[in-house]
């Protein structure tokens, strides 16, 4: 009986060893910085997630995609969605990788402000 009980624990327990090396594996080593592009100044891309403003730095080996296909430091336009992939331990912060979304809809406030200016 004991003799079981050690088999099933030690099975339980290299089954939770593999299923936490595959979630690492899978993830692939990055941290995704998401939110709304604040600003990119000098390779320096800011962006608004919802704790605070987080920046990463940009190179020329950085990869930027909208819908699949390749896009330039310039479609990073304030306001525009992204997902941002930077190396976990990276001090530096580079940008391995980063994914335009759409544009953040505006809030009700701000739209209540602009439809009032136009009365």
């Amino acid at each position: 009986m004991k003799r079981h009980m050690k088999q099933a624990r030690n099975i339980i327990v290299t089954s939770l060893l593999l299923a936490s090396f595959a979630l690492v594996y899978a993830h692939g080593g990055f941290e995704h910085v998401q939110g709304t592009v604040v600003k990119v100044d000098n390779d320096v891309l800011t962006v608004k997630t919802t704790k605070t403003n987080v920046t990463v730095k940009l190179n020329a080996k950085t990869e930027i995609t909208r819908d699949g296909h390749r896009a330039q430091a310039a479609d990073l336009k304030e306001g525009v969605r992204v997902v941002v992939d930077v190396a976990e331990g990276d001090k530096d912060r580079l940008a391995h990788s980063i994914k335009i979304g759409a544009a953040a809809k505006a809030s009700t406030a701000t739209a209540a402000h602009d439809h009032d200016g136009h009365k």
